[in-house]
């Protein structure tokens, strides 16, 4: 019975390590997204991995989707490929009341295309970096770049959405989770704080010396005076 009962485990916990290395293979096969801050409203710099091809074809062409709430990116070279950018005319939500004409509105950037010089080998990997500002927004939302990855036989779209709380897509998008935004010297509050606090322990260290020397000056005084009266009486009755 013992000897019955070992095989089961062993049995059980080969089946659940193959679960868990598949489920962890399958999970870095994915194109991933690691930025430098995610703080809203912050500017960031995305590192995107691209671990494979489409299955087992090699990579010719990866496409970055840049979503609305992005206005401008900044690819960074990676000299394997070449870099191009897609755009659209933006008008800025305070546009009407600026009286911003269309020639004068700018460009948003809708999408940015790495295309291969030499196609990225399926068993090879490589990375690509894009700097842009997050959206303002709260903790926990999610900033989603959907990447359509072409290769020379088929294509993988990158793209569905992630739910908090459920199980992964098969393709889901790369994506950023906003973190709260860092307060800095124009917000006002926290600085202003610190500063009034450091301006009370300032004053409150001098008023405190002041006070230790008055008394000291009291006693010395005292003692003189005792010294003096002694000094007195000593010729008096001489």
């Amino acid at each position: 019975m013992p000897k019955r009962v070992a095989v089961v485990g062993a049995a059980t916990l080969g089946v659940t390590a193959a679960i868990v290395l598949g489920t962890a293979a399958a999970a870095s096969a994915h194109v991933e997204a690691t930025a430098t801050s995610t703080a809203a409203d912050s500017y960031t710099t995305a590192t995107f991995s691209v671990p494979h091809g489409c299955d087992g074809s090699p990579t010719t062409k990866l496409t970055f989707h840049v979503p609305e709430s992005i206005i401008e990116v900044t690819p960074t070279v990676n000299p394997n490929w070449t870099i191009t950018k897609t755009t659209e005319p933006y008008t800025s939500p305070s546009a009407s009341s600026d009286d911003e004409s269309a020639e004068d509105a700018g460009k948003r950037v809708t999408g940015v295309t790495y295309t291969a010089k030499t196609p990225l080998p399926a068993d090879e990997r490589d990375t690509f970096s894009l700097s842009f500002s997050l959206p303002d927004g709260k903790a926990g939302d999610r900033v989603e770049l959907p990447v359509t990855q072409t290769c020379e036989q088929g294509s993988t779209e990158w793209d569905q959405h992630q739910e908090d709380g459920k199980a992964e897509p098969e393709h889901p998008a790369p994506s950023i989770l906003l973190t709260k935004a860092v307060a800095t010297e124009a917000d006002g509050d926290p600085v202003e704080a610190t500063a009034a606090a450091a301006d009370t322990t300032a004053t409150a260290g001098p008023d405190l010396v002041g006070r230790f020397l008055g008394l000291g000056g009291l006693v010395l005084g005292a003692a003189a005076l005792v010294v003096a009266v002694a000094s007195t009486r000593r010729r008096t009755g001489k």
